[in-house]
């Protein structure tokens, strides 16, 4: 699992991605896993296989 800031604009983070996503308890960081691909659910990619670092104009802060 990797930990990116909350606050980074990457699919990782953002509401609109479907992978697996954990806020820590103050939701300044998040962990996710690195290897995972999931459906982008309304972004700028809506519909399609994302990577979490990928990012998009249409980005929405999931944990804040």
């Amino acid at each position: 699992m990797a930990t990116i800031p909350s606050n980074w604009k990457i699919c990782a983070t953002c509401s609109h991605w479907c992978g697996r996503q954990s806020p820590d308890a103050f939701c300044k960081n998040v962990q996710y896993d690195s290897n995972e691909r999931a459906k982008c659910a309304g972004g700028g990619f809506n519909g399609a296989q994302m990577t979490p670092m990928a990012t998009c104009s249409k980005w929405v802060q999931r944990f804040k």
